[in-house]
């Protein structure tokens, strides 16, 4: 990936990453220190260097995670909050030959979703499922 860039002052430098495909071309507006955007680079990463962009799909329940959909340039779908597991589980179940994956906060996933989330794993149902937690407190 690396390649010969040419500033307009004329410095030579080296580009040494460049937004996958896989992420749409807009700003993030997550807040400063927030671990969102740094996850959807490494999913989306991970996504374009596998080449299954076509074969997989996200869901996103309410919070700062739906703002996935605007972000990652796969197929998307949001879900109530707290009921990321459960969508996922429907989407795969009808469409067991793509790759479905969660994308939830800690409140969605780990309060409100925590039933859904223990009985989909419980079931063993198979998907990925990303937890995204935004805020520490000392």
């Amino acid at each position: 990936m690396e390649e010969k860039l040419i500033l307009e002052d004329g410095i030579e430098v080296e580009q040494v990453y460049r937004r996958p495909e896989t992420l749409t071309d807009v700003p993030y507006h997550y807040c400063p220190g927030c671990s969102h955007s740094v996850v959807h680079n490494v999913l989306m990463e991970v996504v374009a260097d596998l080449g299954i962009q076509e074969q997989t799909i996200g869901v996103a329940p309410v919070g700062c995670s739906v703002f996935a959909y605007h972000y990652m340039n796969v197929d998307m779908q949001e879900a109530a909050h707290g009921r990321a597991s459960a969508v996922a589980t429907g989407i795969k179940r009808v469409m067991p030959d793509k790759l479905v994956f969660s994308y939830q906060g800690d409140g969605d996933l780990a309060a409100i979703g925590t039933a859904e989330t223990i009985h989909t794993a419980n079931r063993g149902e198979i998907y990925w499922l990303f937890l995204s937690i935004t805020e520490f407190t000392e």
